[in-house]
């Protein structure tokens, strides 16, 4: 499986580039992948190698996606950059009339508003991610969370740094996420003003307009609740949840025979994404 890099927009002294994960077989579609990190973390090429090459060997290129992190910028500033980046990559690469959209937690979160603003998918798979910053456990101190070391906040505000990034280390950039769901104040690390949630997340009107879409999330998931899965796609006709069981919020984590069945799953419903819906 072979893997390019491309260099695509820049942003103040930042150069956003995509993986390129090439199909030697005949082209069913393309991926365009956006990691998970609670937006603070984390960095493209995050999918563990043997979900890749499920994905290559089924006829699927994968492009994963740089995008900014917050507090360092923030969704008013991360949204429009990804926009960017993502139409510099149509004038470089030939996407291919299947296109399709896949997110991780925060990165399926930027995925519903890439597509509520225009962005066009033959169908989408959210992976334990969520629609809206509405959610009251978004807004006050969560319970998993508070059972780690506290962070206090001026520590946590040691770590951001002066300039963008695109890439954040777990062990350098967690303590700022697990920092802001212990105090209850993740939306004023990601968003302008905690006024404008909002406008930030989609509404049922948005969501029935989405295309075809497949959620995979922990029945029991202690960081994005369950019902957040179940709000955004009980709006959508063209959606299907499927609960895992568990406490892991990144079910996926490890690759296993049953996390390799459900990447299975995602295959045969890129590949007719409407009669998977009834099922």
């Amino acid at each position: 499986m072979e893997a390019q890099i491309i260099s695509l927009n820049h942003y103040a002294n930042v150069t956003l580039k995509a993986t390129h994960y090439e199909c030697p077989y005949p082209l069913k579609g393309t991926i365009l992948y956006l990691h998970g990190g609670g937006l603070q973390f984390g960095q493209r090429d995050d999918l563990p190698r043997p979900y890749l090459q499920q994905f290559v060997a089924a006829g699927y290129q994968v492009i994963t996606l740089d995008y900014l992190l917050a507090p360092e910028s923030k969704l008013d500033v991360i949204l429009p950059v990804l926009q960017e980046s993502i139409a510099t990559l149509q004038t470089k690469l030939t996407l291919t009339t299947n296109l399709y959209l896949m997110g991780r937690s925060a990165g399926a979160y930027l995925g519903y508003l890439l597509l509520r603003d225009g962005f066009s998918a033959r169908a989408f798979l959210d992976l334990y991610g969520y629609a809206s910053l509405e959610h009251p456990e978004f807004r006050r101190p969560a319970e998993f969370y508070t059972a780690f070391p506290a962070v206090p906040p001026m520590q946590a505000q040691a770590l951001v740094q002066a300039h963008p990034l695109t890439t954040g280390d777990l062990k350098d950039r967690y303590p700022l996420y697990v920092s802001s769901r212990q105090f209850g104040t993740w939306l004023s690390q990601i968003l302008p003003s905690i006024r404008e949630a909002a406008q930030y997340s989609l509404t049922a009107t948005d969501l029935a307009q989405l295309p075809p879409t497949l959620s995979f999330h922990s029945r029991h998931d202690p960081d994005i609740p369950f019902a957040a899965a179940e709000l955004a796609t009980q709006a959508n006709p063209a959606a299907r949840l499927i609960s895992v069981a568990g406490h892991d919020h990144d079910f996926d984590r490890t690759v296993t025979p049953m996390t390799q069945a459900h990447y299975q799953t995602m295959i045969d419903f890129l590949a007719d994404p409407l009669p998977q819906l009834s099922h």
